[in-house]
């Protein structure tokens, strides 16, 4: 009987102990509250600035996308790179939402930027920046407005 406790309690403090390991070592994330991403901005800004290089995409796939992001990186003296990543850069392009019945804001577009955090997979979510304008818009338009703000953003 006594062993089994003494089993149990050491089950727990390396339990606590692992899990305390995991947290420290995890970037911040963004969280969803409500249908909205809410972020760090403090530690998103040590990321950057502690990345050398970054992997873009766009959903859907859109070359004139990747490139205006393949320029974004470049202006945040970053390297863009395919694989192994500091960070990895997706632009999504917003499903579109039904019927247009006239002047209304919605969501065109989101900047999602994933940390990496093992060597596998994309990472994990640290910032996502979300532009929002009338349904219309051309999308080259969302992308030029959507990392316009996101610069205007980290500054």
């Amino acid at each position: 009987m006594r062993s089994r406790i003494i089993v149990t309690v050491i089950c727990l403090a390396l339990t606590s102990v692992v899990c305390a390991l995991a947290q420290a070592h995890s970037p911040q994330s963004c969280s969803l509250v409500k249908g909205y991403y809410h972020c760090d901005q403090a530690a998103f800004a040590r990321y950057l600035k502690e990345a050398k290089t970054v992997a873009v995409e766009s959903q859907p796939s859109n070359l004139a996308t990747n490139r205006a992001l393949a320029d974004l990186v470049r202006t945040l003296d970053k390297t863009e790179t395919v694989e192994n990543a500091d960070l990895t850069f997706v632009l999504i392009k917003a499903p579109d939402a039904g019927i247009y019945f006239g002047p209304n804001d919605r969501e065109l577009a989101s900047l999602h930027i994933y940390a990496r955090v093992r060597q596998d997979g994309r990472g994990q979510l640290i910032w996502v920046e979300s532009f929002n304008g009338q349904p219309d818009t051309p999308w080259p338009t969302a992308v030029h407005d959507l990392i316009q703000q996101f610069k205007a953003s980290i500054k």
